[in-house]
């Protein structure tokens, strides 16, 4: 595989492979239906595809085990039928020549913003997984290695099994070697600072030993996300002069969803905003025609016009669905910085909604019907005075769609109430059945609405019930408790648990604690969230790590000492979503999974 690929070279590949295999079967794609970001770079690369006549097949999938349902013989069969595969947003993480059972006719692309990518599938030796990985991903990744990734890949024994358990238990050895040489007090510290460094030294001369250092290294390191998947298939049509605005609109919101799902730093994020801003200027967007004159000087709005515009947005979560007094309460950013579900942290949001000259009934109404006077005002006063109240970053560059006679759309919404359709019918081992998704998928259309408009609502009730759980762990004494690498939560109330038993809710639901812990000063800690599914006898498990930082030491490590904590608790586990952060467990088997996840963490 080679892996600095260009967009363009990567659909190269993509496109010549799917042509050879065109009579045998259709190039297959299997979109993730975990995120807003796979459904958008599902999209834009189905466009390209039909723009060049490509026959394809679209099988959503919520878990590893469901491609074969789909495939057929011929992705594992030794026989010379080729098979082109499409996997979006899912995969690179997994040994996928192994896990997959990739035959010698079968070729897998690879389409995956989760890092890290497992190295088997960056070897130049594995010619059956093609990933797109180019070296920006590299330079601008959140995590820094301090060695060539491409060089330790290169150096990966395909016929090994799990790299990382062979690692762990060699380096472990070291380690104890290490630990006996100096460990007689202070007076052995010379001849221990002796021992490290001969180590060191025979490591440097020893290439498989330095190299199994290097891997552990890059394992244990933690889970982080690279560019979004949206946004590079943008890019590929753009490279193509095959884009128009509908699917800039696309690489806006799969920016989005990195975006408010906390994947990917402030900085990161701005410099992508500035990207597509570019696109939204050469594109036209500023001088679209959105109304015409009559011969009687009458202004009328066009209705088919639509136009990308972006601006400065409150962090307040679905305000053009919601009322403005409602959406101040819930949205995370105030609730956490004001505590609103306390009586002093309402009468603090209730205060400045005074001193901002609003009624409180007038803040009730559902935003579009408030008084229009407001609605000019609200940014002037709003950063006038939330910095009395603390609230100094309330805003961030966000994205609007204007289209024909209906009011704007932001794409914080869309990520909303689509995430909210992929969530409605999650199944026990954490699966989505592919009628919701193709319910999400229409949500992203323009002219189907009305589809998002469910979503959107189905997005508030799961944020009032993030709310209430979150100020009911942060009141009620011993909710949350604190070990000593990570905090854990176990949520209990059955009504609440219906709509917080979903991976994504359940992480926003951890992120809010997070915040919440924050404001009131606790020492920072990552924190596990604990929800049973709707099969009572298993919780859905999440680990989050707070808001990833440029540069960091440390990304999500939850995954591996999930499986492992897991496995040594002996109970049934199901750990096959796309993000390792996530498992399903037997809920009999909580309190023994933390015990030993806390000896699992390094």
């Amino acid at each position: 595989m080679v892996r600095e690929l260009s967009v363009v070279s990567f659909y190269t590949r993509l496109r010549d492979s799917a042509l050879a295999s065109a009579s045998s079967a259709p190039l297959l794609i299997f979109p993730s239906t975990s995120d807003v970001d796979s459904l958008c770079a599902l999209k834009i690369i189905g466009h390209v595809l039909e723009s060049d006549s490509i026959r394809y097949a679209c099988y959503p999938v919520s878990t590893f085990k469901e491609i074969h349902k789909y495939a057929g013989p011929n992705l594992t069969s030794p026989s010379d039928e080729p098979i082109t595969i499409l996997l979006i947003n899912w995969g690179c993480h997994r040994n996928l020549r192994r896990d997959l059972q990739i035959g010698p006719s079968a070729r897998v692309f690879v389409l995956d913003s989760h890092r890290p990518i497992h190295l088997h599938n960056l070897s130049d030796k594995n010619d059956r997984v093609v990933v797109l990985y180019m070296k920006e991903d590299e330079s601008n990744a959140d995590v820094e290695y301090d060695f060539d990734v491409s060089v330790v890949a290169n150096e990966s024994d395909l016929n090994s099994t799990d790299e990382v358990e062979i690692e762990d238990d060699s380096d472990s050895e070291d380690e104890n070697e290490s630990d006996s040489d100096g460990g007689e007090g202070e007076g052995g510290g010379g001849s221990g600072g002796r021992k490290r460094r001969r180590l060191s030294a025979e490591n440097e001369s020893n290439p498989d030993k330095l190299f199994r250092k290097l891997r552990k290294k890059y394992y244990y390191t933690g889970t982080y996300h690279g560019k979004s998947s949206g946004c590079l298939m943008y890019e590929l049509s753009h490279s193509l002069r095959k884009n128009k605005n509908e699917l800039l609109w696309l690489a806006c919101v799969a920016l989005t969803d990195q975006y408010v799902h906390e994947r990917l730093p402030d900085e990161r994020y701005n410099h992508a905003v500035m990207e597509l801003e570019q696109h939204i200027n050469s594109s036209g967007n500023l001088d679209a025609v959105t109304s015409v004159t009559l011969k009687d000087g009458t202004k009328v709005n066009v209705p088919d016009a639509s136009r990308i515009s972006y601006e400065d947005e409150p962090r307040l979560m679905l305000l053009q669905e919601w009322n403005l007094f409602d959406s101040m309460l819930c949205s995370s950013y105030i609730a956490t910085k004001l505590k609103t579900w306390s009586d002093n942290g309402l009468k603090k949001m209730q205060l400045l909604l005074a001193r901002m000259g609003f009624a409180r009934e007038e803040c009730k109404q559902k935003f579009q019907f408030m008084s229009v006077e407001i609605k000019r005002r609200m940014k002037e006063m709003f950063e006038q005075y939330l910095p009395e109240f603390g609230l100094t970053n309330f805003y961030y560059r966000g994205f609007l769609l204007l289209h024909g006679y209906s009011s704007k759309v932001s794409a914080a919404d869309v990520v909303y109430g689509v995430t909210a359709l992929l969530e409605s019918s999650v199944e026990s081992d954490g699966s989505s059945s592919s009628k919701h998704f193709g319910a999400a998928y229409d949500a992203l259309s323009l002219n189907k609405l009305e589809k998002l408009d469910i979503g959107m609502r189905q997005a508030i009730k799961v944020q009032r019930a993030v709310l209430r759980q979150g100020s009911t762990a942060i009141t009620k004494k011993g909710s949350i408790r604190s070990g000593s690498k990570f905090r854990w939560v176990k949520l209990e109330d059955s009504a609440d648990t219906k709509l917080l038993c979903y991976p994504q809710a359940l992480t926003k639901f951890g992120f809010f604690l997070m915040d919440a812990l924050r404001e009131k000063g606790a020492r920072m800690k990552p924190l596990v969230c604990v929800c049973y599914t709707q099969e009572q006898k298993k919780v859905l498990i999440v680990g989050v790590c707070g808001k990833p930082r440029l540069g960091a030491v440390q990304g999500n490590a939850f995954g591996i000492a999930f499986r492992s904590a897991a496995e040594e608790t002996g109970a049934e586990y199901f750990h096959e979503l796309f993000e390792s952060s996530w498992i399903v467990l037997e809920a009999i088997a909580v309190n023994s999974f933390m015990i030993r996840l806390t000896e699992k963490l390094l």
